[in-house]
């Protein structure tokens, strides 16, 4: 009888046989026992962390003949997949590159999942797993995290890279210097006018050019070393040729369009409250009178104005200067408004004053500082010394909105609130849109109905509206600054047209907008230049731009945040 041996390694082998052959032997027996096991195969949607394998708990290997068990030590199996932190693409369509700024591997549109690695020092590129086809191995590469929409704190993503420049990385973007050369220029998100507005650049700004669309239209950028964003190239100036920037982005929209330098209709406008009142078809000035807030009649042949001197009230005159004359003798005449078919015009006006002391607890009567006084001059309290001297007596004027026909110059007071202000008539209805207080309100041309409140805790410049009626334009305060708000009609969806620069060293502001007769484009007044000029911009904020009317070096304007109107646009 033949001996065996127990091994120490647990395993047996008959006397005279080389160990390979038991061990190969083994091998052979335990896959005939149990089939090996079998990983899933990953989808692009599951993506897994290069975890080490955990030892599998099995039994132990069955023996017929009665010696201790033999213990195995088996290969273990690949684990379950682990899901990595997710992102999605955010743009139309980004690279995947071998390196931050790298040569690319894949091309990705919006939507396309990935699954986070690891990012860059700096936090503007993200290392990613993608998987295009689920029969091949997947890819990793590096994405801009800006085209990224990120499912997981950035701060929980461990750094794997050290900051890695376009330029030190891929010789196929090498950027490109370029300096911006309009007034203001806006820095999209992506490429295109429906991009969201990251930035305002303003004339001479530096920056790199690190990309392109297809057809060159649209640049990506970056500032400093700052995540940058996209710009339409027609207003940046370089020495380089574009086509050398890589592709990395498709355009959404077409560029801004370039609006000529002249206008097309009527334009009134005044140098100031009751100041000189001229008239421009787009090339020259015609100066026609004096007074405070022109606006032109529906069809552009008359303009009405109104003045405080004598013979004060609302007066008209005719587009060519010809026939001034005195509609009406009102009080305190300001910002007149034609209905639709331009036989009415509405006007605000002094119902009436009342005198009163300006306190910091409102404008009080005489009576009611003696009984706060006491009788004496001065009285202290928790709040401080108050002194009769300190209360300066003024005047308090009571505003509300008259109605005249031009036919046969009836006039009819509009339901109003006390302090109403600054009217603008509805293209299509009857509703009349004024300043009440801190906000808007609305009444109607046209019977007793009592007005509401479209806006209101805002503090606002006049508005008008636009030719159908749909939006409403206005200038607004915002901290220590005004700015041009666009609103629906309706007082929703406010959207602020105009911002200030990144730096500054005084307030900017932007007042006084009135609208094209076409509605697409918005003139105002701004003081970003350091005095007060006339701008124009496209009606969503866009392509603003200096209004270059050579008529206009000579003549200096000036705004006293009074509700001015300053100018007035028709066909």
């Amino acid at each position: 009888m033949k001996r065996q041996t127990i091994l120490p390694s647990g395993l047996f082998q008959r006397a005279g046989q080389p160990l390979v052959m038991t061990l190969l032997m083994l091998t052979l027996l335990l896959t005939g026992c149990r089939p090996p096991f079998i990983g899933s195969t990953p989808t692009p949607e599951i993506i897994t962390w290069p975890t080490p394998p955990t030892l599998p708990t099995r039994a132990a290997f069955p023996t017929q003949t009665p010696v201790p068990t033999p213990v195995l030590i088996i290969p273990s199996p690949t684990p379950a997949p682990v899901r990595l932190p997710g992102a999605y693409v955010d743009v139309l369509e980004t690279a995947l590159r071998a390196s931050p700024g790298g040569a690319v591997l894949q091309r990705m549109t919006a939507g396309l999942r990935v699954g986070v690695l690891g990012q860059s020092s700096d936090q503007n590129w993200l290392q990613v797993r993608y998987q295009p086809d689920s029969k091949q191995p997947p890819l990793t590469g590096w994405v801009r995290r800006t085209d990224m929409i990120l499912f997981v704190d950035l701060s929980q993503v461990p750094i794997i890279a050290a900051v890695a420049t376009v330029e030190e990385t891929s010789p196929e973007s090498a950027a490109i210097p370029a300096t911006v050369s309009a007034q203001f220029l806006h820095l999209r998100a992506g490429p295109g006018l429906d991009q969201d507005i990251l930035d305002t650049l303003t004339e001479d700004s530096r920056l790199r050019l690190v990309g392109r669309t297809e057809e060159a239209d649209w640049v990506q950028v970056q500032i400093g070393g700052g995540p940058g964003g996209w710009v339409a190239a027609r207003w940046l100036t370089s020495d380089a040729d574009l086509s050398t920037l890589p592709v990395t982005g498709v355009a959404s929209t077409g560029v801004p369009v370039v609006q000529p330098a002249t206008v097309t209709g009527t334009i009134v406008l005044q140098t100031r409250n009751d100041g000189d009142i001229y008239v421009t078809t787009g090339s020259g000035l015609q100066r026609l009178t004096y007074g405070f807030d022109p606006a032109l009649s529906p069809d552009g042949s008359r303009i009405a104005f109104t003045r405080w001197d004598e013979p004060r009230g609302l007066w008209i005159i005719n587009r060519d200067g010809s026939d001034p004359h005195r509609l009406i003798a009102a009080n305190q005449p300001r910002s007149p408004t034609w209905t639709p078919d331009g036989q009415a015009i509405i006007i605000e006006h002094s119902t009436g004053e009342t005198s009163c002391y300006d306190t910091p607890f409102g404008c009080k009567s005489g009576s009611e500082i003696d009984a706060f006084l006491g009788g004496k001059d001065c009285v202290t309290t928790p709040l401080g010394t108050f002194c009769r001297r300190d209360f300066p007596l003024v005047k308090h004027s009571f505003k509300g909105l008259l109605r005249t026909n031009l036919n046969d110059g009836s006039t009819r007071d509009l339901p109003t609130s006390r302090d109403a202000r600054a009217p603008t008539h509805h293209p299509l209805t009857d509703e009349v849109l004024y300043l009440a207080g801190a906000g808007f309100a609305i009444t109607h041309d046209a019977g007793n109905e009592l007005p509401r409140i479209l806006l209101s805790q805002i503090i606002v410049g006049p508005a008008v509206y636009s030719p159908d009626g749909q939006f409403i334009y206005l200038s607004q305060r915002s901290g220590d600054h005004w700015d041009i708000w666009r609103y629906d009609s309706d007082g929703g969806r406010p959207l602020a047209l105009t911002a200030p620069p990144p730096q500054r060293q005084h307030p900017v502001n932007n007042v006084a907008p009135t609208v094209s007769p076409d509605g697409r484009t918005l003139l105002f007044l701004s003081d970003r230049g350091g005095s007060w000029e006339f701008w124009l911009m496209n009606s969503d904020g866009s392509n603003q731009r200096r209004w270059e009317l050579a008529a206009l070096a000579g003549i200096t304007l000036s705004y006293d945040y009074a509700n001015e109107r300053m100018a007035d646009w028709r066909r």
